[in-house]
């Protein structure tokens, strides 16, 4: 295969009238025109391209040299990227049919005959079949690893790291659980074949980052939970991605990664009361102190979480995986009934799913102060307690529930539960029922973990 590298005068390089983009043509305004047809506005970006960056040094012009003409040479790979250069430097090749394409060629040249390409560096071939080799890798894809392997969306996402600074979410996730010392070997050694397109949407849903205990700050995933922690439904996710019969149809929509985050167990979810000192980035090799328990008070001092802008009284991301069928059942009605239009419905049902909640676990842990006929108010004050007491909660954290068991006028008020089933003129608000799942989540949270 004979050949030699040569710079070339952009004039003396013929577009081939027999590309196999399109059908051979006859002449060198044909092709040239053929190629506006078929590539549009395509050829506008990849001339804004080398308006701005030049040609690219690692890809030069395949050529040989013309029939009948010996000064000239006819193109045999980079036909696109000519006639780019012919039209920058002379527009008016494009037929004023095409005013659009025409329009943003004439702004284009004006940039470009600021410095404009006169040499091209190109590849002399001595025959076309010397160079068919080479085009046929170009264009027919990787051949076994013979020709280009295209790179993943990791592999693209590690050279966007290295060359520009900027890391994805999804490739932060991988590198953190390759790192991880709790995450399973069989994990580590798929990691690679990850989809972080898809594992990239998951975690910039700010719902999934809810359930995995995770944050993005200044383009880092941050946490406050043990590494321990933060691995077990980062490691869930991966896995079921890893899953031949799991597709980005399963996580595609809003409503898709709701759906998705209930298949999350108890197991696959960080312990939210074993908080760090501080949060920390995934990508970093340090991490905070646990909480010194002497300063643990003044750190729960924290305001309550604002309420969201929701529609229900649960929201639609708080995972909870509770045993009994009918309290479950109940649980995910109030994730789906919309108080814009049921607020007495949502009412009466927070009501029994608060009740059958005390009553189940009370079942399980019976207690001596509590019996059939106590009111929901002391249940609730008595299974806080008993929380407190076996230091399953503090008493800051368990504050939503003693609050809430003294309230006369809270949801546990049997007067207020008997406004809500008799009193025609009694409403109950959505603000203050979506309060009362706020303050009180982490409670049903643990309750439901321990039964």
């Amino acid at each position: 295969m004979g050949y030699t590298r040569k710079l070339i005068d952009l004039s003396l390089l013929n577009i081939n009238i027999e590309n196999p983009r399109f059908e051979m043509v006859g002449n060198q305004r044909e092709a040239i025109k053929t190629m506006i047809d078929d590539q549009g506005d395509k050829l506008t970006k990849l001339a804004t391209d080398i308006v701005e960056e030049g040609l690219n040094p690692g890809d030069p012009i395949f050529v040989v040299k013309h029939e009948k003409k010996d000064d000239q040479f006819n193109i045999l790979e980079g036909n696109r990227r000519v006639t780019a250069l012919k039209l920058l430097e002379n527009p008016d090749l494009i037929p004023e049919t095409k005013k659009a394409l025409l329009t943003k060629f004439r702004k284009l040249s004006e940039d470009y005959n600021k410095s404009p390409i006169d040499k091209i560096n190109c590849v002399l071939f001595d025959s076309e079949e010397d160079a068919e080799h080479w085009i046929e890798l170009k264009h027919t894809g990787q051949n076994d690893g013979i020709g280009t392997v295209s790179w993943d969306a990791q592999q693209k996402a590690r050279f966007d790291e290295r060359v520009k600074g900027t890391s994805s979410y999804a490739l932060q996730v991988i590198d953190f659980l390759h790192k991880e010392s709790t995450v399973e070997k069989d994990i580590k050694s798929k990691l690679k074949d990850v989809k972080s397109s898809s594992l990239q949407r998951l975690v910039t849903d700010p719902d999934f980052r809810r359930v995995a205990g995770i944050e993005i700050k200044d383009g880092k995933v941050r946490t406050k939970y043990e590494p321990s922690e933060v691995a077990k439904p980062l490691t869930k996710a991966v896995r079921d991605l890893l899953r031949k019969d799991f597709t980005v149809k399963d996580i595609y929509y809003k409503d898709d990664r709701l759906n998705y985050l209930e298949t999350f167990k108890k197991t696959d979810l960080p312990d939210k009361t074993q908080e760090l000192a501080g949060n920390w980035e995934l990508i970093s090799t340090t991490r905070p102190k646990k909480i010194d328990p002497k300063k643990a008070k003044k750190a729960n001092k924290k305001s309550i979480t604002l309420i969201s802008k929701r529609k229900t009284i649960i929201p639609k991301s708080t995972i909870i995986p509770i045993s009994q069928p009918r309290v479950n059942k109940i649980y995910h009605e109030l994730k789906d009934l919309d108080l814009t239009d049921f607020e007495n419905s949502g009412a009466i049902t927070f009501r029994v799913f608060i009740e059958l909640t005390l009553d189940t676990y009370l079942e399980t842990f019976p207690l001596a102060s509590v019996n059939e006929s106590s009111k929901l108010s002391h249940k609730l004050s008595s299974v806080a307690k008993d929380l407190e007491t076996k230091k399953i909660l503090s008493k800051d954290k368990l504050k939503g529930a003693y609050t809430a068991s003294t309230m006369k006028d809270s949801i546990f008020s049997i007067n207020t539960f008997n406004a809500y089933v008799h009193n025609k003129d009694f409403h109950p608000e959505p603000e203050s029922l979506k309060k009362n799942w706020d303050n009180l989540e982490i409670f049903f949270v643990k309750v439901w973990e321990l039964i």
